[in-house]
């Protein structure tokens, strides 16, 4: 047992559960779902990256810089990727976010807790969140 593959192995072991993905459900189509926002000086101030597959949206990281919370910069991108997801076909959006995050940001904007993980890390939770677009 190898517990530092190499990025070979990673692709190799990838490459295969793709194969087995695609003989079984057909080709994801997976394509990335990144938007940046800017300030008036070119500065990042916000993002959203994600991507689509399988007629979802799922989104990995949603980010506003502490100054321009508050300011619906996070609600204009998730509201510009899921437009996209739309014109992708996507009928879904997916995501997680730490209790100390965003679930409270995610449930004004339409998304409904489907799970959540205690204790990760101690004292916290994980929740699972999804929205129909």
């Amino acid at each position: 047992m190898n517990y530092n593959p190499t990025e070979k192995e990673i692709t190799f072991i990838n490459n295969a559960l793709n194969k087995f993905n695609d003989e079984k459900v057909g080709p994801d189509n997976h394509e990335l779902l990144n938007i940046v926002e800017y300030d008036e000086n070119k500065n990042i101030i916000g993002g959203i990256l994600g991507g689509t597959y399988w007629g979802w949206m799922h989104i990995d990281i949603l980010w506003v810089d502490n100054n321009f919370r508050k300011k619906r910069i996070g609600s204009h991108l998730l509201e510009a990727a899921e437009e996209e997801a739309k014109k992708r076909g996507c009928h879904s959006v997916h995501v997680d976010t730490m209790s100390w995050q965003a679930p409270e940001f995610y449930k004004k904007n339409g998304y409904k807790i489907i799970s959540e993980l205690n204790n990760i890390p101690i004292g916290y939770k994980k929740y699972h969140l999804i929205k129909e677009l």
